[in-house]
């Protein structure tokens, strides 16, 4: 059996982390200015770096039969999990009727969509050469913006996200190794910090909504040159930052390794959560004793209650569509 990779299980595992610890952040980033900073520094790179990974794990997407798996793995929860949210929902916030829209994902489902649709996209994409279909998905990323779809069937995003997709999917093992070099890691050491003040004192008033990748240029106000030069920007950094994170991930395996493995019940769970938490006073408390420290304890936590084994085993059946082990021994 070949081993797993676990430089990309330790890195899917810190991304996870990041982003479970940046929705935490969410509702205390218009009050308290270095929160705001930390969450735009966060979401600068975690989202693309999560991307590029799986662009970089879809290179079978030429193999017989790939099409109707990522269907399954995707599509199929992506209905399921947009039905139990919006249930979810309607008695959360005491709605008045269940609103049931498969056209507009539920917060975080929006990756599941955009998945699939970034491998059905490799279809065509992934047969051009390197130099000609890099660009072309470039020119889709900033034609994204001229859209004013927002987040139906999360068009924006998709087409904003996907040059980091095809640019995991182009690249090879050999060019992520360099990434290890001790000289590497010292300028992406530079490159973090340096973004992080740039951002804090330099840009202390950015819309996040940038950074969201579901938002129209006009929507964010702006010219679409002003719009496409500000993609353009975002870009860039957010391409150095992303490659100065993963710089920094080990390549051997640890406890917390196999957490990678489990990234998508986290993240499609972990809403169910937050999202009770901040509708009771969970928030005013964290607000009252400054305790946004302990966001991160809390991501932590959920990290290993969503990833253990007993949930894994409870939810399989829903996400991966087959009995757990202990039915399939029984029968």
């Amino acid at each position: 059996m070949k081993e797993r990779d676990y430089y990309f299980d330790n890195a899917k595992c810190a991304l996870m982390l990041l982003v479970v610890f940046g929705h935490f952040l969410r509702p205390y980033i218009d009050s308290v200015l270095w929160v705001h900073s930390l969450y735009t520094w966060i979401f600068f790179f975690h989202m693309p770096a999560f991307i590029f990974i799986s662009g970089y794990f879809a290179k079978k997407f030429h193999e017989r039969g790939y099409l109707q798996k990522i269907t399954k793995k995707l599509l199929f929860p992506y209905i399921l999990f947009q039905l139990l949210y919006s249930v979810y929902y309607f008695f959360l916030y005491d709605k008045r009727s269940l609103e049931l829209d498969l056209l507009t994902p539920h917060w975080s489902l929006w990756f599941l969509l955009s998945l699939f649709s970034w491998n059905v996209l490799l279809l065509w994409f992934g047969r051009l050469p390197k130099r000609m279909a890099l660009p072309l998905a470039l020119l889709l990323g900033l034609i994204g913006g001229m859209m004013e779809a927002e987040k139906w069937l999360s068009l924006s995003r998709t087409l904003t996200f996907f040059p980091f997709f095809l640019l995991g999917f182009f690249f090879e093992k050999p060019a992520i190794e360099r990434l290890f070099a001790a000289s590497m890691r010292l300028v992406s050491l530079v490159v973090l910090a340096g973004m992080f003040l740039l951002i804090h004192f330099g840009f202390p008033d950015l819309p996040q909504d940038w950074l969201y990748g579901s938002k129209s240029y006009d929507t964010l106000g702006v010219s679409e040159p002003a719009g496409i030069a500000s993609r353009l920007a975002i870009y860039g950094a957010s391409l150095l930052m992303m490659f100065s994170f993963l710089s920094f991930i080990p390549r051997q395996r640890f406890s917390f390794s196999v957490l990678g493995a489990r990234t998508f019940y986290i993240y499609i769970l972990h809403g169910f959560i937050l999202k009770y938490l901040h509708e009771t006073p969970f928030p005013d408390f964290i607000m009252d004793v400054h305790g946004y420290p302990l966001l991160l304890a809390l991501s932590v936590a959920v990290m290993l209650i969503l990833g253990s084994k007993p949930v894994i085993r409870l939810v399989r059946p829903l996400l991966e569509w087959r009995l757990p082990k202990w039915r399939q021994t029984a029968s």
